[in-house]
């Protein structure tokens, strides 16, 4: 098993078409995986096909269907929920874990959440170490791996992401390693991958040209063309192949000529 690249769904965000469209596109560029969004509820934009991100509500075996019909397979499923939230973040993941399993999906990502200010940080991680033992028991079930993206106040620095890996023992538990966020929260990309390795079971490939802002922002939701932005992404994949690792790229850009750039510049370095 070598390195795949993938399409992560964000990609298509701005076109404002359904996920159909962002099935279609993938298999058009010549990649043979794709990386769904989830949301709950329903959305306007979604029902009248302005927008790819799907609802846990929907049938996934229409979904599965689809993508299989395309000749593609599922990468991971990106549900980003919130680790400290013991209601709606549970209950998301949960829905998601049972979806991923039914389209065949390994992964299920996600992220810490926003923090609120009324939480304190020693309460913020006691709440993400109850809820991650109920998540990981279920992904345990379902053979499916949990894995939190740097996207927070916690996950966009090795140390936040190390602590929250100590907080469960379980094999299901890993990291969606996310160049561009750990490097617009003011983070060397290379270097934190460095110290988090050994827990990555997936990879956003992100580049982006923003210095770490006053506002604190931590992530975004797609980037620019890979290559064309600050991230050191040659140094990220040199790293990653020296590692070892067997997993998946998942392209975040914004739009599909971007997406097209970015597997032109990749090819060449797997």
């Amino acid at each position: 098993m070598s390195i795949k690249l993938c399409a992560e769904a964000d990609s298509f965000r701005h076109a404002e078409k359904d996920f159909t469209y962002a099935v279609n596109m993938t298999k058009k560029l010549g990649l043979k995986y794709i990386e769904p969004e989830l949301m709950t509820g329903r959305c306007l934009l979604n029902v009248y096909g302005y927008c790819n991100i799907t609802s846990l509500e929907n049938d996934p075996m229409e979904m599965r269907k689809l993508i299989e019909g395309a000749g593609l397979g599922v990468a991971c499923l990106s549900a980003h929920s919130s680790l400290m939230d013991t209601e709606y973040g549970v209950d998301y993941l949960k829905k998601a874990i049972r979806f991923a399993y039914i389209l065949g999906s390994p992964l299920v990502n996600t992220a810490e959440g926003i923090k609120p200010d009324w939480m304190k940080e020693d309460d913020a991680f006691c709440v993400m170490g109850y809820n991650l033992k109920t998540l990981t028991k279920m992904a345990e079930n379902y053979g499916i791996t949990i894995t939190i993206e740097p996207h927070g106040i916690y996950t966009t620095n090795a140390e936040g992401l190390l602590k929250i890996m100590s907080l469960s023992d379980s094999k299901n538990l890993a990291i969606n390693f996310d160049t561009g966020n750990v490097t617009i929260a003011g983070n060397d990309a290379l270097e934190t991958l460095k110290k988090v390795i050994d827990h990555v079971a997936h990879v956003h490939l992100k580049d982006v040209k923003m210095p770490k802002t006053s506002t604190g922002e931590t992530g975004v939701t797609a980037g620019m063309a890979i290559g064309d932005g600050e991230v050191d992404i040659k140094g990220c994949i040199e790293y990653l192949k020296e590692k070892n690792y067997n997993g998946y790229l998942s392209i975040e850009c914004s739009g599909v000529d971007a997406l097209k750039k970015s597997i032109e510049y990749l090819k060449p370095l797997l």
